[in-house]
């Protein structure tokens, strides 16, 4: 009998989930009840092409299929966001363009891993928070499953690490709850937007 590493299982169980969570925000994209936020989708596609060359850089193998995938999905989704998506270029989203380059900036020029891996955390956030308080503002707008898979998945991701490795555990754990707080921004959203519904009405 194959003895198989919980580690391996773990990464396996990951990369299922995030390919999961692809398919349904796609189509929800196309048939327009989903609509991505344009700088949000703009931001991680830069990121995840810099994982991508980072990867080849460092001659990974699995490791380039999984950040290779996470990249493609990126870039698509922001290429229907050009059509299907909002926002773009709103103050706000100009200001996380300017966090991000800066986090992205930092992160090249920092000479310690741990704080490299901070200032894409950063740049990563500023994208994040453009879709949680887009999601709040109008919640039927996201697809609840496709954030719940992915944050499902990068637990699945922390427990791949093995060990207690603050430098491989922090991007997991901050991508977590930078998915599942969309989920909870959209709840929220529901529960304000009908709440205020029921005011109006009374």
């Amino acid at each position: 009998m194959i003895n198989v590493p919980a580690t391996e299982i773990f990464a396996v169980i990951a990369g299922l989930m995030l390919l999961a969570g692809a398919p349904p925000y796609l189509v929800d994209i196309l048939k327009g009840k989903t609509k991505p936020e344009r700088a949000t989708w703009f931001i991680w596609s830069v990121l995840g092409m810099i994982a991508l060359i980072s990867q080849i850089n460092l001659h990974g193998h699995w490791s380039i299929v999984f950040v290779g995938l996470d990249a493609f999905g990126s870039l698509m989704v922001f290429s229907l966001s050009l059509k299907y998506g909002v926002g773009g270029w709103t103050r706000l989203d100009k200001l996380a363009l300017v966090i991000a380059t800066a986090g992205i900036i930092f992160s090249f020029l920092a000479h310690a891993p741990i704080i490299a891996l901070l200032g894409v955390v950063l740049a990563d956030l500023s994208g994040a928070v453009l879709t949680v308080r887009k999601t709040f503002l109008a919640p039927e707008t996201e697809t609840t499953i496709t954030w719940l898979f992915v944050g499902t998945a990068s637990l699945f991701g922390v427990l791949s690490v093995g060990k207690l490795d603050y430098g491989l555990l922090i991007y997991p754990l901050y991508l977590a709850l930078a998915n599942y707080s969309v989920v909870v921004a959209q709840q929220f959203g529901h529960l304000f937007h009908n709440s205020a519904a029921k005011t109006h009405i009374e």
